[in-house]
Formats: structure tokens, sequence, C-alpha cells
């Protein structure tokens, strides 16, 4: 009996900053995304924690799948995964020159691709163009690339107000010393470049303008930071990378604060009709749709 004790409290111990820092990683990414239902299994000295995600759609919650991760001091936060393997159609797109392929996630929905705005790139995505083809029955989400970094203020006049502004993709590079292109080693060991680098929806940081009931969240870039600040403490996986925000989005004083954030980018949900407001606006460099799904 004490053992079990023992064993439930030393758990617990191992579990809440992995716990934390996997809820505040979730905050800071997944474009229109949300954790939804969450179990926890407790092991010796360890567990692993099951968590359902879901997107919001004009109201309407549509399930996205199922993740999970572990703790403890005989698995990590992978789980000890070693390799993840899929089909190309399945998975991020990294580079340009994945473009010519729609990818999906495993349930079959469409993936969002992002664009830098200071990269020029071969070809673009215009999925706006597509709306004339999907229907009125139809509501969905898009993701915009900006032609530029824009601030919250500016945002928020650009999209219409009967658009439904649901994220914002954060600026979270250094245009100056980061590599924007994506790079492999062939049997020779020469380098070759495939193209220019792109974002994926898995890949993005920025912050929800709605909560996970679909309400509008109050003051959410203080939310984002916070969740940054917090979560630097938390020796887990994603530790590391929130420094690295920390850091990358600080001003010059060292102090994140919200005029520090510039936005590259936006999810917008909506039908075909209130959607098609955005075609042809010149700050919008591309679009791609992510889940569709009925109105009703």
């Amino acid at each position: 009996i004490v053992g079990a004790i023992l064993n439930r409290f030393i758990t617990h111990k191992l579990e809440t900053p992995v716990q934390f820092s996997a809820s505040g990683f979730y905050e800071i990414s997944a474009p229109n995304e949300f954790m939804g239902k969450q179990e926890r299994y407790q092991g010796f000295l360890g567990g692993e924690n099951r968590y359902t995600t879901y997107k919001i759609i004009e109201g309407k919650v549509v399930y996205t799948g199922q993740e999970r991760f572990g703790y403890g001091l005989f698995r990590d936060e992978n789980l000890n995964r070693v390799d993840i393997t899929s089909p190309i159609l399945i998975g991020p797109t990294l580079h340009e020159e994945d473009l010519q392929n729609q990818h999906y996630n495993e349930l079959g929905q469409r993936e969002m691709v992002f664009f830098y705005p200071f990269l020029q790139y071969k070809t673009y995505r215009n999925d706006l163009a597509l709306l004339d083809d999907i229907g009125e029955d139809k509501i969905m989400e898009v993701a915009l690339s900006f032609d530029q970094g824009y601030t919250f203020d500016e945002v928020q006049s650009m999209i219409s107000n009967n658009v439904t502004l649901s994220w914002l993709w954060v600026d979270d590079v250094n245009e100056d010393t980061d590599d924007f292109q994506y790079k492999y080693v062939n049997e020779n060991g020469d380098i070759n470049v495939l193209g220019n680098l792109l974002r994926s929806e898995h890949s993005v940081y920025g912050l929800s303008l709605l909560d996970e009931n679909g309400d509008k969240k109050e003051e959410p870039v203080h939310h984002f930071i916070g969740a940054i600040e917090v979560n630097q403490q938390f020796k887990a996986y994603w530790q590391g990378e929130f420094k690295r925000l920390y850091e990358t989005l600080s001003g010059a004083d060292g102090q994140l604060t919200a005029d520090d954030l510039q936005y590259y980018g936006a999810v917008v949900t909506g039908d075909t009709q209130t959607l098609s407001q955005l075609n042809d606006l010149p700050f919008i460099k591309a679009s791609t749709i992510g889940v569709i799904t009925d109105k009703n």
C-alpha cells in the first residue's frame, strides 16, 4: 500500500511539468485547433496521457485526431518512439516542390500551408479561387499568407468583420541569419536544394483569437506571451523551443511584449460566399484551404 501511494505521488510529480508544457505548446501552435478530451494512464514511475484534437469552424466542432505523450523515468515525451513513416501525402508540406501534392492528415482532411512574405516562390497557392467549385452548403478554414508583416491592429482592420478571424501566424524567424532553403545530401555527399521552405500548419507558431469553446478570447496576445514565458521553466521536450521563441521574439531590451510581435498570416473561417470577399485583396500573397465541412 505504501509503495502504491508513493508511486502515485512520484508519478504525479513527474507528470505535472510535462502536462503543463504540452498544453502550453499547443496554445502557441496548432492553428485553429484545440485539445479535447484528455485521458491519463499512470504506470510505474511514469505514464501516458492521450488527448483528442478538434477544430472549430463557424461554431461547428470538427474532430481532427488523437495525440499522446509520455513521461517518467522509463519513457520520454515521444514514448521512446524512434521513427515515423507515412505516405508522402500524409504529413507536413516542407518546401515549394511539395506544392504539386495536396497533403492531408490521417482523416483525409486538407493541410493548410503558409508562405513567408520575404521569399519569392516559383509557385503560390491561391485556394480562394476554388471557392466557386466547393458549394454554398460548405464551411471551411483558410490559411492566408500576407505580403509583409503587420501589427495586431492592422490585421484586425484588414479582415472584414463578417469573416471569422480565428488565428494569427507570428513571425518567429530571423531573416538575416536563418536558412530558408530545403536541402538534402545525396548518395555522393553533394548538397541539393529543392526550393524555399514553407511552413505547414504542423510547424507554425501563433495565437488563437478564440478559446476552446469557440468564444472570443480576451487579450489573446497576452495569453500567447504568457504561455511562452511560463513554460520556459519546465524541463520537458518543448522547453528548448519555448526558450528559442522568447529570445527570437523579444525586442532589443530582451523583454517580450505585444509591440514586438509581427504577423505574417492568419487563419479565417466562413462559407464560400463570405470568404469570396478575400479574393484579390492586395495584402494576401497566398491562400490554402484546410478542413472543409458541411454547414449543418
